[in-house]
């Protein structure tokens, strides 16, 4: 399958699981639940699709040690997935959730995966005060997943320990800002976003025009900080204010 086409798929089913994710009925039945499973589940076999695609690409034997760190990728979505579920099986209907302890489990299962012991420090900027609406949970997910995917296989290519530091809090008006910042090598010189980026960065961008949040990456003397903005729903001003 072409990447234009799983991203499409990525797009259409992440709009499809985010109308599940805010349940029509006080108990929910069976089969949502399975239909909320089932959509995140695509959404992960189209990630995993367009790895495979990216490797058959390959014109040389894949080196081992590529292999197993691509595994441990899909292991970690995996059970980023299972977390998600639990998360949001938990929640009163209908209400909104907590993304930063969220946000931090999810980091802390990819350093796991995806870095040696001791070799990334992760550090927190801030995740307490960040309530999102169902509605935008899964996507601030995914695209959280994806910045901190390329974080740990790309800040340090040398295999120095590195720093991760995540901040997601609520800013005054109700809008919501989540960064993500490494120490490493930054991005290449001459860097063009509109004709070197992957399919990762690329998801970022259609997730977060699904979602209308606005996102940048600065790349500095020392590593890569990525941000987002998501601007406030009026229930969201009314929290704020409350």
């Amino acid at each position: 399958m072409e990447e234009p086409t799983l991203l499409h798929s990525l797009s259409r089913n992440a709009a499809r699981a985010d109308s599940f994710l805010l349940l029509s009925d006080q108990d929910a039945s069976f089969s949502e639940i399975n239909n909320r499973i089932s959509n995140n589940l695509a959404l992960l076999a189209s990630t995993v699709s367009m790895r495979a695609a990216s490797f058959s690409r390959r014109e040389r034997p894949i080196p081992a040690h590529e292999v197993t760190a691509a595994l441990r990728e899909i292991t970690a979505r995996i059970v980023a997935v299972g977390h998600l579920h639990s998360l949001l099986a938990t929640r009163p209907h209908g209400a909104n959730a907590g993304f930063g302890a969220h946000m931090r489990e999810l980091c802390r299962l990819f350093v796991s995966a995806l870095a040696a012991p001791g070799q990334v420090e992760l550090i927190e900027t801030g995740t307490n005060d960040c309530t999102v609406g169902a509605d935008d949970f899964l996507p601030l997910s995914l695209i959280v997943t994806e910045v901190v995917t390329n974080a740990l296989k790309h800040a340090h290519p040398a295999g120095a320990p590195g720093k991760l530091m995540i901040g997601c809090r609520r800013k005054p008006g109700g809008s919501i800002f989540i960064e993500v910042a490494d120490d490493g090598v930054g991005l290449p010189e001459r860097f063009d976003f509109s004709a070197d980026a992957g399919t990762g960065l690329r998801t970022i961008d259609v997730l977060a025009q699904q979602i209308g949040a606005k996102t940048s990456f600065e790349s500095r003397a020392i590593g890569l900080r990525f941000t987002l903005r998501l601007p406030a729903t009026d229930g969201d001003d009314q929290a704020g204010a409350a």
